[in-house]
């Protein structure tokens, strides 16, 4: 009997490795599809929004990119989300000297049920009356072609909102060890592909280092009223735009745009647990089910070739053969991504950190209330 239970869970663990293997296939073939687009030199007018707090080592890299642009017509707006650094020293610094192309604005203190970011970004809509609104974050860098494929995006597939995966940079060990796992939710179960073609709320997906939306729509939703205390913003913006009949375009832009989230483990970690938690729905249930379900399909198949366990005996060609595609689809996903070289290597590590991320989520929200994140609590 054990033996027969065995052998099924062998092919069950086989079959969803070749499940993932073939989502992540499709999605990069899909995201390769789309840097095919065009970039426009020229088209409707863009305001391209950055909410900053404390951001005073980030800001001009990505301030001197986007006044780079090869694009016209665009204007920079940037708003100091009541930073303690210097911030809104360089700010004032930069519309001196670029008074034409930069507005920067001081928020307002936060209010009662808004989380920073939003607010933030909801704060600068008032100030512009530009077609398209791109939503960008301060620690990004952008090649001088980054509004010209936004625009051109939002032509070709008629999207509402054009959003995608930028160059995600991880010098560190440290950092790749947990970065990579912002991947796993397009390798392991969401078909980029169908995004655009389904009104689905479930098929869909943001990235909020760029999120560039037709203007008349984002007011026809309020902009980021639904969302004003959301910590995963981005993604649960995409399912607003997806409730109220909007179309979204994730596209590849690895080309295009870069961004280095995090500095150090500590900061990895935090970060994820953040996000991560908050896109489960700080669900108990979903965590706990992901934490049964990673080893039984990632960790005792890599055992299997460490370790004798005669007990998995008629398992053991199945959870071999599921270690080896694990290993390609992560290969494959480094290769696409342009990722540190020995991700494929270290997969486990990145799923250990991604689950141990996930419980100090939860234990920070129930013991503390909530998770520190520059300066304030995200509960």
């Amino acid at each position: 009997m054990m033996d027969t239970l065995f052998y099924i869970y062998g092919i069950v663990v086989l079959a969803a490795s070749l499940l993932f293997f073939l989502i992540t296939i499709t999605n990069i073939i899909w995201l390769e599809h789309t840097l095919t687009s065009d970039r426009k030199k020229s088209g409707p007018s863009v305001a391209v929004l950055i909410p900053a707090r404390n951001e005073a080592q980030r800001i001009k890299p990505c301030l001197d990119s986007l006044l780079r642009q090869d694009y016209a017509p665009y204007q920079i707006y940037v708003i100091d989300d009541n930073s303690t650094d210097e911030t809104w020293n360089i700010l004032k610094e930069y519309m001196l000297r670029y008074p034409r192309k930069l507005k920067a604005f001081k928020a307002e203190p936060l209010p009662v049920g808004w989380y920073g970011k939003p607010h933030a970004l909801q704060e600068l809509s008032h100030h512009v009356e530009e077609d398209y609104l791109l939503c960008t974050d301060a620690d990004t860098t952008h090649k001088p072609d980054s509004i010209g494929k936004a625009v051109a995006a939002a032509k070709k597939y008629e999207a509402d909102l054009v959003t995608g995966y930028v160059h995600h940079l991880m010098p560190s060990f440290a950092e790749a060890s947990v970065e990579p796992s912002i991947y796993i939710l397009t390798m392991f179960g969401l078909p980029l592909y169908l995004i655009p073609f389904t009104r689905s709320r479930a098929l869909s997906h943001a990235i909020g280092q760029f999120m560039c939306f037709k203007r008349e729509f984002f007011e026809k939703i309020g902009g980021y009223e639904e969302v004003r205390h959301q910590a995963t913003e981005d993604v649960k913006m995409a399912r607003v735009v997806k409730k109220y009949g909007g179309k979204i375009a994730f596209i590849d832009l690895k080309d295009t745009v870069e961004c280095r989230m995090y500095s150090n483990y500590h900061e990895s970690i935090q970060g994820i647990a953040k996000n991560a938690f908050d896109y489960l729905g700080k669900n108990f249930i979903f965590l706990l089910l992901g934490t049964f379900a990673v080893p039984l399909i990632f960790f005792i198949p890599v055992l299997t070739w460490i370790l004798p366990l005669p007990w998995l005996s008629t398992a053991h060609s199945f959870l071999k053969a599921s270690t080896i595609i694990a290993f390609y689809t992560w290969l494959l996903e480094t290769i696409d991504r342009r990722l540190p070289w020995y991700i494929p290597f270290i997969y486990p590590l990145i799923l250990v950190n991604t689950l141990s991320a996930l419980w100090r989520g939860f234990s920070l929200m129930n013991r503390e209330g909530g998770i520190e994140w520059k300066g304030r609590k995200v509960k």
